[in-house]
């Protein structure tokens, strides 16, 4: 299959993927948002702007907090330090290598940087579709060091045990030193001619690296030389056409105590024994992403965008809501005793975790996607759009 089909084919799937349905579906595409009486309320506290965010592309960005700075970045180059409390810029770095027009005009070539920041120690780490993994100073955003990998970066580098390891969208994964950036080792997995325009963040855990695959597995390698420990199959192709046989395992693996989780475009959400990869439990539980771990319980959002509870040692379900279908939800976040939850058309959500009921509702700006998970600063929220807006939000219980 040439370059050319490839890629319009994964952008197909990606149409697909985020409109919810197939393209014989007349019915209605999404949920549509229903009255309720809602027992919290959100307000913003402040909002700003990160250059040109993300626009149409698929990125992993997203902002990032730690010791009353907000960071985020936009696709451009632009990393932005923010004060928590007031929303006002600390300091300002653009790896887009040119100055701009203003902020909203970047000249030159772009960063295309696709995930991140995260902040581990000291350092910023960021990915860039342009094979770059940078490693910035927290306090000022001066490069530490840079390094170039053969292919696009497009999930967040995995830093731990002297190691950051990024997943390359052709398949590989490369392991640097966390001192300097030098190459250690690659591994090249299998890849699919179709796929999803995601790869799943490694995680790295007691000497080992774990990671979903494009065809369908999960594998661990050992961390200081690369070799594959094991690999379990976690979707299979199946029906009849391209989009039905994709098998992306894109999510980044949870791991608890002995227990991987970890689920499949397609195909199951399933528990794994870490060391060995015996599986512990299968639940037809499909997703793009995987579960997050809420007080005990498995958090995923499927396929459909039904948030869904599962214990987390049988995988039972608990409780599902099904009240925003189609709307492409994000991740889950906990936010104090609810989860809060973005969607494509601008809108945060908060939902009871005992029960997965619909308790708040904020819309921030009508048709500004959210892609990324909000995250937790201090006690409020942050919450990025495609469109570079940058929220804190309060969470306002009821007296």
């Amino acid at each position: 299959m040439n370059d050319l089909l490839k890629s319009l084919l994964v952008f197909a799937a990606a149409t697909v993927f985020i409109a919810g349905c197939s393209s014989n579906d007349v019915q209605q595409r999404h949920a549509d948002l229903q009255e309720f009486t809602p027992s919290v309320k959100a307000k913003v506290v402040w909002k700003t702007r990160v250059g040109l965010g993300t626009e149409e592309h698929y990125t992993s960005l997203q902002p990032a907090y730690d010791d009353g700075i907000v960071y985020a970045a936009e696709r451009y180059g632009l990393l932005v330090a923010h004060d928590v409390k007031t929303g006002k810029r600390v300091w300002q770095r653009d790896l887009g290598g040119k100055k701009r027009i203003f902020e909203h005009y970047p000249r030159g070539e772009s960063a295309r940087l696709s995930a991140g920041p995260i902040i581990v120690g000291e350092r910023i780490y960021l990915s860039s579709e342009n094979g770059v993994v940078y490693a910035l100073d927290k306090s000022n955003g001066e490069t530490i060091w840079q390094a170039k990998v053969k292919g696009e970066v497009m999930s967040a580098p995995a830093v731990d045990e002297g190691y950051v390891v990024v997943h390359l969208s052709n398949g590989f994964l490369v392991a640097l030193s966390e001192e300097d950036g030098t190459e250690q080792w690659t591994f090249e997995e299998d890849t699919s001619l179709l796929s999803l325009r995601s790869v799943s963040r490694p995680v790295i855990t007691a000497g080992g690296v774990v990671v979903g695959t494009g065809t369908g597995k999960l594998q661990v390698l050992l961390l200081e030389s690369g070799r594959l420990a094991w690999e379990e199959r976690i979707a299979a192709p199946k029906g009849s056409s391209d989009l039905e046989r994709m098998t992306d395992v894109d999510g980044t693996p949870l791991i608890v105590g002995d227990t991987v989780f970890v689920s499949g475009y397609n195909g199951e959400t399933v528990a794994l024994e870490l060391r060995t990869g015996d599986v512990l439990w299968k639940r037809d539980q499909a997703s793009a992403s995987a579960p997050v771990l809420v007080r005990n319980r498995l958090i995923l959002v499927n396929q459909e965008s039904h948030v869904v509870a599962l214990d987390r040692i049988s995988g039972t379900e608990l409780w599902r809501n099904s009240d925003l279908y189609f709307r492409s939800l994000t991740d889950v976040m906990l936010h104090g005793d609810y989860l809060a939850v973005g969607d494509r058309f601008g809108y945060v959500h908060w939902l009871n975790r005992q029960t997965g009921e619909l308790v708040g509702r904020i819309e921030l700006n009508e048709g500004d996607a959210i892609r990324t998970a909000p995250i937790k600063a201090e006690q409020n929220l942050v919450v990025q759009s495609a469109a570079g807006r940058l929220y804190l939000l309060e969470l306002l219980e009821p007296k």
